[in-house]
């Protein structure tokens, strides 16, 4: 009787770690799911490429140099340079800023709350590993943008807009001017590399999960060098020891 009632007990548990597995993966796929309509929908307003003026591509997916991967949302390119955009499909309101590690949504009116990686400087580690791809510097734009049901009136970042203020951004005047000839050369080289990744999203959820444990035990997840403590105008803060090559922080 008492193996017999150690078999069941064991038994639950696994029973109940499979319960909370599934639902665990159930929540996983409608948050994927719920990202990728809001790809969708700002792939749409990005509209059609433009030739000799305008490309875009979008779920970017490959692996890096440091044999880790990227997943960017969409990419545009015309004369104003390299815009990187990353989509958050979020609904309530939304406070951050710039410099901050962690994001907040509030929903339920007030009653509920999550936090979230600053999509700012989930971006710039997107912007870095196109730049060491393309081997070029000082072309991109970090925009982060939002579907019409977020409230982010108390977001106080430049690179943060609504999705039907998109189009305005991506063709606003900068001092960057790419020539025909450039433009279409990024583009063939990030098309090509989409098109020769075989990454899978499995293994790039997965990569995630290993960056964020490497922030948390203060190794860059950009570079792999050890996270340093620094002091700054505003108090003291981990840079990573490869600075000024790699610009990673992380605050206190």
């Amino acid at each position: 009787m008492e193996i017999a009632g150690i078999a069941f007990g064991i038994l639950l548990i696994i029973f109940f770690v499979i319960i909370f597995k599934t639902k665990k993966r159930v929540k996983e796929r409608e948050i994927e799911k719920k990202g990728l309509d809001g790809e969708y929908e700002i792939q749409n307003i990005i509209g059609d490429d433009i030739e000799g003026k305008q490309y875009s591509i979008h779920d970017l997916l490959f692996e890096t140099a440091n044999n880790n991967t990227c997943q960017i949302d969409h990419i545009v390119i015309n004369e104003n340079g390299i815009w990187v955009i990353e989509t958050k499909n979020y609904s309530g309101m939304i406070f951050g800023t710039e410099n901050q590690q962690y994001w907040m949504q509030v929903l339920a009116y007030g009653n509920e709350k999550r936090q979230f990686y600053n999509p700012i400087k989930q971006n710039q580690t997107h912007i870095y590993h196109l730049s060491n791809y393309l081997n070029v510097k000082n072309i991109f734009h970090n925009v982060v943008v939002f579907l019409p049901k977020a409230d982010i009136s108390n977001v106080n970042a430049k690179e943060v807009c609504l999705s039907d203020q998109l189009n305005n951004v991506i063709s606003q005047s900068t001092p960057i001017k790419l020539s025909k000839r450039k433009i279409k050369e990024y583009y063939t080289k990030l098309i090509t590399l989409q098109e020769n990744s075989d990454v899978t999203l499995e293994e790039h959820i997965n990569n995630i999960e290993t960056a964020q444990y490497n922030i948390d035990h203060n190794l860059c997840p950009l570079c792999g060098g050890k996270l340093v403590l620094r002091n700054g105008h505003y108090g003291q803060f981990y840079g990573c020891e490869n600075y000024p090559k790699c610009k990673f922080t992380k605050k206190l």
